[in-house]
C-alpha cells in the first residue's frame, strides 16, 4: 500500500523560492549541458533537477519520495519546478543519484 505523505501546500511562498533561484538562473546559460547516457531521453534537465533541489530544502520535505509527490500534486511544483511532462520515483532517484555532477559542480 503506498504511502501518502502530509502536505502543508505553500509552507514557502512562491517569492521565496525566486530569491533562492534568482542567483542560479543567471548562470543556467553557462553551465555545461547535461546530456543522456543511453538511448533513453532524459525525463528531467539540470535546470528542473536544480530546482527541485532549490525547493526540496526551501520546503524541508521529509524524503525525495514526499518530493515527488508534492511534484505531481502541488499547482506551483507542477508550474515552476517538475518536468512538463510530470516525473516518476524510479526516474527522478536515478537522476538524482547519478547525474549532474559534473553540472552541479559547476554551480557551486
Amino acid at each position: 500500500m503506498p504511502h501518502f505523505f502530509h502536505y502543508a501546500p505553500n509552507k514557502y511562498n512562491a517569492q521565496s523560492f525566486q530569491k533562492l533561484w534568482h542567483p542560479l538562473a543567471k548562470i543556467r546559460f553557462h553551465v555545461p549541458l547535461l546530456e543522456s547516457r543511453g538511448d533513453r531521453p532524459l525525463q528531467m534537465n539540470f535546470e528542473e533537477q536544480l530546482k527541485a533541489l532549490v525547493f526540496f530544502h526551501l520546503e524541508e520535505h521529509k524524503s525525495a519520495r514526499h518530493l515527488v509527490q508534492v511534484l505531481n500534486e502541488d499547482e506551483f511544483a507542477r508550474k515552476m519546478i517538475a518536468p512538463e511532462a510530470g516525473i516518476q520515483k524510479s526516474s527522478f532517484f536515478e537522476i538524482i543519484d547519478t547525474r549532474g555532477l559534473e553540472q552541479l559542480h559547476y554551480v557551486f
